[in-house]
């Protein structure tokens, strides 16, 4: 949210952020807002939740799709509980509240966005929204494809805002009654400088930004670039997770295999040092072989620094990659297909390469600035 806060808080006083830790906080202007902790769902929530006509409702919904398992019995019941601790949470702070004049909004389509339909339900003139990215849409990634109570939430807050066509197209079809009530708010970045497109060809730079974990695939991406052997290859890395490790063991056994490659993990990097990074270091392309995707951050970042971007062909990750402006591969894309296409890319006239890296900024700023991304968003919002 830290784009995004800058523009929130020009027209919205005072702000008050709901979280379950201090992740991230500090990156925004605290003397902004005034931040309270979510506590975990207690005995009364929990046996609240028994006899709460909502849990029944969701498990009837459940039975009634030959759904109902022991699994998606535990999590309706655990994600109402929670929800109900977000909601308790909020009216402890009612006094600093004006029902009537103020926004609700959870950042994730998940037990926050729960709680803001428990508050509509109390208090039907709330405004309560929220937006939605991937893995908070796309059922599928979910162990036996079952994220609660979704009926719930659409139906009750007043609008739910996802980043990307494909995530409104997957909400719309799945929920088509609440089709009306399910808008595009795509996120943005603010415009970095653009390094110029260098006249050596002596090292290529290839940067990937993402956590290291089992759904975006870091490790595709080590097999992907340190095959290459006909180009003296530097890859980068930012971003952690627990498989960093690992992936750093294969990259040093990749490194002695190939003396034409390079790596470098640079760890965890606030959204703040992403930016002076890419304002400062020259990359030749961006690379991202996710699994799935909502529409990543970085690649919008990677666009607004003039940055040639290679992506896999998942959820709404097409709405900002083409083979217009960067390459496209499909997800289940062999790793020497596209290791051809980073050696063809590297071969292209220096114009060809230009002429992409131009058509990504311009899909950056027609797309994804947030200066224009933000400013709608609020205005739709105050709108409703």
């Amino acid at each position: 949210m830290e784009n995004e806060f800058k523009f929130l808080k020009s027209i919205f006083s005072p702000i008050l952020i709901l979280t379950e830790s201090n992740s991230g906080i500090s990156r925004i202007d605290e003397k902004e807002t005034s931040t309270f902790f979510i506590k975990k769902p207690g005995l009364i929530e929990r046996v609240s939740t028994i006899f709460n006509p909502i849990f029944w409702k969701e498990l009837r919904f459940l039975k009634n799709n030959k759904k109902l398992t022991t699994y998606t019995f535990r999590t309706a019941w655990y994600s109402l509980s929670k929800a109900l601790a977000v909601k308790k949470t909020i009216l402890q702070h009612n006094e600093k509240l004006n029902f009537e004049d103020s926004v609700f909004y959870s950042y994730w389509l998940d037990e926050k966005g729960i709680a803001l339909g428990l508050l509509k339900k109390q208090y039907p003139n709330a405004k309560c929204i929220s937006r939605a990215h991937g893995w908070d849409i796309y059922q599928e990634r979910h162990k036996e494809k079952y994220l609660p109570f979704r009926n719930f939430i659409l139906n009750k807050l007043d609008s739910t805002f996802t980043i990307s066509k494909n995530g409104k197209d997957y909400l719309s079809n799945q929920f088509s009654e609440f089709r009306e009530k399910i808008r595009i708010s795509r996120l943005g970045t603010l415009s970095l400088d653009q390094i110029e497109l260098k006249n050596e060809n002596n090292t290529f730079h290839l940067l990937s930004i993402s956590s290291v974990i089992p759904l975006k695939r870091v490790d595709k991406i080590l097999s992907v670039v340190s095959e290459i052997k006909e180009i003296t290859i530097q890859w980068t890395h930012i971003g952690d997770g627990l498989l960093i490790d690992s992936i750093q063991k294969q990259a040093k056994e990749k490194g002695y295999q190939n003396p034409n490659f390079s790596f470098s993990f640079l760890g965890q990097k606030s959204n703040t040092e992403v930016r002076e990074f890419l304002s400062e270091e020259y990359i030749d392309l961006f690379i991202n072989l996710s699994e799935t995707e909502g529409i990543p951050v970085s690649i919008m970042e990677a666009q607004s620094a003039g940055i040639t971007v290679l992506a896999t062909a998942v959820g709404g990750t097409p709405e900002i990659v083409n083979n217009e402006n960067g390459i496209l591969v499909e997800k289940d894309e062999n790793d020497e297909i596209i290791t051809q296409k980073i050696i063809d890319y590297f071969n292209l006239p220096k114009e060809e390469k230009q002429k992409k890296r131009e058509l990504s900024f311009q899909n950056w700023k027609e797309n994804y600035n947030a200066e224009t991304n933000y400013t709608h968003f609020i205005q739709t919002v105050l709108d409703l």
